[in-house]
C-alpha cells in the first residue's frame, strides 16, 4: 500500500523518534507484537493426530482473538475451516470445530472491515448450529455487532432482542452488554447505555474478564465524546490505553488512541491530536485493521482541514479511497479463494471417485478368480469333511471313555478316602466322648467315694483324740491326702466354670482381648439365664470354640468388627452359636482349612453337633454352630 509523502515522513519520525508534549506519550509499533509462544507452533507442526492439531489451532486462534491480530486470526480461522470442512475427518466433535472456525473467520473479517464476508461466515455458522450449541448465541451477537458497524440498526436490534439476558454464562453476558450499550450509544440513548454499563462494571466477577471491562469503559468514553466531555474522556481513556497495552489487547489500544485523538482535536490541541491519530494509523497499517484505518484517515482529514493543511487532507482522502477499494478487493479475493478451495475439493473428490471405480473393477476381477478357486476348494472340502467327522467322532469316543475311566477311578479313591476319614472321625469322636465321660466319672468317684471316705475317717479320728504321739502326724497326712483328692477332682473340671456364670466368663475374656486389639468384638447371649444353666462340659466346649474363633479372626481375618451370638432353642433342645466378621474371608474349596477350623470341627463333632461355614475371598465369614443340650 503506497502512502503519500507528507504522511509517510510523519509516520517515520513518530516511529523512530517518538513524540512528547505535556507529558503525553503515544506508542507506534514498528512490528507486530508477538503474542503466541514458539512452542505452540512447534507442537502444532509435530501433532500426530487431527484431534491434537485442532486443539493447538484453536488455542492459537483464541490468543490472536484476545490480542486483536486480525490477519493472524483470519489465517488460523481459515486453517481450521479448511481442515474441518474440506478434509475427511473422523473427529467426533467436528461440528463444534466447524462452528468455531466460522466464528474466528467472521471476527477476523469484521476487524479487517470486510463486513459482508463476516456476515456470510456468521450466517453460515448460525444455519449449521442447533439450540444445543452454545456458540450459536456468540455468532448471533457478532452478527448484530457487524450490522451496527454497517449502520443497519434494525437488523442489529432484531438479533439483540433474541439473545438471552441471564448471567449463567458470564462471558457472554458481558459481551452482550458491550454490543447492546454500543447500540444504545449509536441511537443517542446515552443515559440508558450508561446505566447498563455501570451495572455491568459493578459485577463482582468482572475482574475475571479484563478485556471486556476495558471494552465497557471504552463505550463510556464514546458517550463522553458524543456529549462533549473531552477532559473527562482524556483522563479515563488514557488509563484504558495503558491497561490495554500492558494486557496485550492491541485492538483496544488502537481504539483508545483513536478516541484520544478525537478528544484533543475537539479541544483544539491539534498537535497532540495529530500525534495520537498518526500513531494509531501506523498501528492499523501494521496490523491490517482496515476498518480502523478508515476511521483514523477520516479523523485526520478533518484535522488537516481545520489546520488548513489541504494538501495532506487531499492525500489522505486519496488514501481513504484506496483503503475502501482494498476492502472490496479483499472481499472479492477471499470469495474467489473460497470458491477455488471448493473447486479443488470437488476435483479431488472426482479423482477419488475414478480411482474407486478402477479399484471396484479390479476387486470384481479378483473376486471372480477367487470364486473359481473357492469352488474347487469347496468340492475338496465336501469330500474331506465326512472323513474328518468320522475321525473326530471316533477320537471323541476314545477321549470320553478315557475320561469316564479317570472319573470313576477318582470317585472310587474319593469314596475310600471319605470312608477312612469317616472312620477316623468316628473313632476320634468315640475316643473323645469316652475320655470325657471317663474324666467325669473319675472326678465324681474321687469327689464322692474316695473323698467321702477320707472325710468320714477324718471325723472319726478327730473324735478319738490324740493319745498317741504318732496320731497327730497320721491325721495331718490324712488331711493332705483329702485335699489332694479334692484338687484332682476339681482339676478335671475347670474351677472358673463352677464359681462364675458362663456368659460372664466369655465377656471377661473378650474384654481382655479387646484391650490389646483394634477389632471391635461383640458378644450377646439370649436368654442369659438359660445359657448359664447348660451343662458344664458343654460350657467348656463352647468357651474353647469362642476362643478359637476369636484367635482366627485376630490372626487371619483382618476384620474390623466381629459379632458372636449364643441362643438356645427349647423346641430343638439345642444351643446355637453364630459367628460373623467383615474380614477378608477365605476359599472354602482350599485343601487346607487350618488347625483352628479343624479344632472347632472336632469339638463340635464330640457333641454330635453341626457346623456351617459361609465365606468367600474378600467377603467376610459367617459360621453357624448347633450343639444339642442332651
Amino acid at each position: 500500500m503506497q502512502i503519500k509523502n507528507p504522511i509517510f515522513l510523519l509516520f517515520i519520525i513518530l516511529c523512530f523518534l517518538g513524540y512528547s508534549q505535556d507529558d503525553i506519550n503515544f506508542k507506534a509499533f514498528g512490528h507486530m507484537p508477538q503474542v503466541v509462544s514458539n512452542h505452540l507452533h512447534v507442537n502444532l507442526n509435530a501433532a500426530e493426530s487431527q484431534q491434537v492439531r485442532f486443539q493447538y489451532l484453536d488455542t492459537i486462534a483464541q490468543i490472536y482473538l484476545k490480542s486483536g491480530h486480525a490477519d493472524s486470526l483470519m489465517h488460523y480461522g481459515q486453517l481450521i475451516k479448511s481442515e474441518a470442512f474440506y478434509k475427511d475427518s473422523t473427529f467426533q466433535n467436528i461440528k463444534n470445530i466447524r462452528l468455531r472456525a466460522l466464528y474466528f473467520e467472521g471476527v477476523a473479517a469484521q476487524k479487517m472491515g470486510l463486513f459482508d464476508e463476516a456476515i456470510k461466515s456468521y450466517i453460515l455458522g448460525i444455519e449449521q448450529s442447533t439450540s444445543e450449541n452454545n456458540i450459536q448465541n456468540y455468532l448471533k451477537l457478532q452478527l448484530a455487532e457487524t450490522y451496527l458497524n454497517k449502520g443497519e440498526f434494525q437488523k442489529s436490534q432484531a438479533l439483540l432482542e433474541e439473545l438471552p439476558q441471564t448471567k449463567n454464562d458470564q462471558d457472554f453476558y458481558l459481551r452482550n452488554i458491550i454490543v447492546k450499550s454500543l447500540y444504545l450509544v449509536l441511537n443517542e440513548e446515552y443515559d440508558l447505555a450508561e446505566a447498563m454499563i455501570d451495572n455491568a462494571l459493578s459485577e463482582n466477577f468482572l475482574s475475571n474478564f479484563p478485556k471486556e471491562k476495558l471494552q465497557l469503559q471504552l463505550n463510556l468514553s464514546e458517550i463522553e465524546l458524543r456529549q462533549g466531555n473531552f477532559n473527562t474522556l482524556i483522563n479515563n481513556t488514557e488509563s484504558i490505553k495503558v491497561a490495554a497495552l500492558n494486557e496485550g489487547f492491541y485492538d483496544l489500544f488502537i481504539e483508545a488512541t483513536l478516541k484520544l485523538g478525537y478528544a484533543y482535536a475537539m479541544l483544539k490541541n491539534y498537535d497532540v491530536s495529530e500525534m495520537a491519530l498518526s500513531t494509531a494509523y501506523i498501528n492499523t497499517i501494521q496490523w491490517n485493521r482496515l476498518e480502523l484505518q478508515q476511521k483514523v484517515i477520516s479523523a485526520l482529514v478533518k484535522l488537516y482541514n481545520v489546520k488548513g493543511d489541504f494538501k495532506n487532507a487531499y492525500s489522505l482522502m486519496t488514501q481513504y479511497q484506496s483503503v475502501s477499494h482494498e476492502i472490496a478487493e479483499k472481499q472479492n479475493q477471499r470469495l474467489v479463494k473460497d470458491l477455488e478451495v471448493k473447486y479443488e475439493t470437488l476435483k479431488k473428490e472426482k479423482e477419488i471417485d475414478l480411482l474407486q471405480e478402477d479399484q471396484i473393477k479390479q476387486e470384481a476381477e479378483i473376486k471372480r478368480q477367487s470364486t473359481i478357486k473357492y469352488a474347487f476348494l469347496i468340492g475338496f472340502i465336501v469330500i474331506l469333511i465326512p472323513v474328518i467327522l468320522l475321525l473326530i467322532v471316533y477320537y471323541q469316543k476314545l477321549q470320553t471313555q478315557s475320561l469316564l475311566n479317570k472319573q470313576q477311578e477318582a470317585i472310587n479313591q474319593q469314596e475310600v478316602k471319605t470312608l477312612l476319614q469317616s472312620q477316623e472321625l468316628e473313632l476320634a469322636k468315640n475316643a473323645i466322648a469316652v475320655q470325657s465321660k471317663e474324666r467325669d466319672r473319675i472326678a465324681r468317684e474321687l469327689h464322692d467315694s474316695i473323698g467321702g471316705n477320707l472325710a468320714g475317717i477324718k471325723l472319726k479320728m478327730n473324735s478319738l483324740g490324740d493319745h498317741q504321739p504318732e496320731f497327730r502326724q497320721i491325721l495331718n497326712q490324712l488331711d493332705d491326702t483329702y485335699n489332694q483328692v479334692r484338687e484332682i477332682s476339681h482339676s478335671l473340671i475347670p474351677k472358673e466354670f463352677e464359681t462364675n456364670a458362663f456368659t460372664d466368663l466369655v465377656k471377661n475374656y473378650i474384654q481382655n482381648i479387646s484391650e490389646d486389639a483394634s477389632v471391635d468384638l461383640r458378644f450377646d447371649a439370649y436368654p442369659k439365664d438359660v445359657v448359664n444353666s447348660i451343662a458344664v462340659p458343654l460350657q467348656v466346649t463352647l468357651f474353647n470354640i469362642v476362643k478359637e474363633l476369636i484367635t482366627n479372626a485376630l490372626k487371619h481375618a483382618k476384620a474390623e468388627e466381629v459379632n458372636i451370638q449364643l441362643t438356645t432353642l427349647p423346641e430343638e433342645k439345642s444351643i446355637e452359636l453364630i459367628y460373623e466378621d467383615d474380614g477378608i474371608g477365605f476359599d472354602l474349596n482350599s485343601n487346607s482349612k487350618g488347625i483352628g477350623l479343624n479344632n472347632i470341627e472336632t469339638r463340635v463333632s464330640e457333641f454330635n453337633g453341626t457346623i456351617s461355614i459361609n465365606t468367600a475371598e474378600n467377603r467376610g465369614t459367617v459360621i453357624s454352630i448347633s450343639l444339642p443340650q442332651t
